[in-house]
């Protein structure tokens, strides 16, 4: 039985699962220009996809969404050179339709869906920035952030929620603040960038809670993003054989941890809440 029937005999829910993965597999392949020119400072101006090492254009299948993957799996017609992520803008497609489709079958269809959908684009492109250059540029970060507290807005005047917008900025200024402090400590373990980060996470997590819990959603997205660091940044030491100087990028856990207390926030914090008594 479908859950939520529509107009013309449409089933919504899946609909809206379907066109949010479309939209995130769209988003994310054209993700690639801007992880690859944004750390380098360049001008995003057309064509976008060009040869990272001469600049020409890529031409034909170039030029395709999704199948410009297999033109990057040749060397470049006027250089000679291969792309350096010739499988990058494949992952960040169908990263970004996996993730979009998991929030509209969490979300639904509504107002606030749109805002996660740009959210988790816009924590796509960091993560992926993050792990190359252990960079968390304000060029794709303020945008997000903006884009985010827009839609976000708007969803609180339709539906009736301004108490939540202003919960969830009280909650992403105080996120920024405690990364500052834990900055302004230790300078070297926390880098300015996830302070940035922090603020973000926390006012966009904490809108989806009510009361004192938009506090717990945004401490949920933290949970999450700490204990993946301390596990994996522990595994990278074992391998790596580095100690404790080893340097491992916080920002796509707090990514991750984002994601997982906008998708599941609920369950984990009454999980790890409970486990507290």
């Amino acid at each position: 039985m479908c859950p939520v029937p529509g107009m013309y005999g449409l089933c919504v829910e899946p609909l809206v699962v379907a066109l949010s993965a479309l939209g995130g597999l769209v988003a994310g392949d054209l993700l690639e220009p801007v992880v690859d020119q944004v750390p380098q400072e360049r001008t995003l101006r057309r064509p976008w996809w060009r040869c990272g090492s001469c600049g020409v254009p890529s031409p034909g299948l170039g030029q395709v969404p999704i199948l410009r993957v297999m033109s990057r799996q040749r060397p470049c017609d006027a250089c000679g050179e291969l792309s350096g992520h010739r499988w990058r803008p494949l992952v960040l497609a169908l990263s970004g339709a996996v993730l979009c489709a998991a929030l509209g079958a969490r979300l639904g269809g509504h107002l606030d869906l749109v805002a996660y959908d740009v959210l988790a684009i816009g924590l796509l492109a960091i993560t992926a920035i993050d792990l190359e250059r252990y960079l968390v540029p304000v060029r794709v970060l303020y945008p997000t952030l903006v884009s985010v507290a827009v839609l976000l807005a708007c969803a609180s005047v339709l539906d009736g929620r301004l108490d939540a917008l202003w919960r969830s900025a009280l909650v992403g200024v105080a996120c920024f603040a405690a990364f500052l402090a834990i900055h302004l400590i230790q300078p070297k373990g926390m880098g300015f960038g996830d302070v940035r980060l922090a603020g973000l996470v926390g006012f966009s997590s904490g809108w989806l809670g009510t009361g004192w819990h938009a506090a717990s959603r945004a401490g949920v997205a933290f949970f999450v993003a700490f204990v993946l660091g301390a596990v994996v940044g522990l595994v990278v030491m074992a391998v790596k054989g580095t100690g404790r100087k080893t340097k491992v990028p916080f920002a796509p856990f707090l990514a991750a941890g984002t994601l997982a207390s906008v998708l599941w926030g609920a369950q984990i914090a009454r999980l790890w809440l409970g486990s507290l008594h």
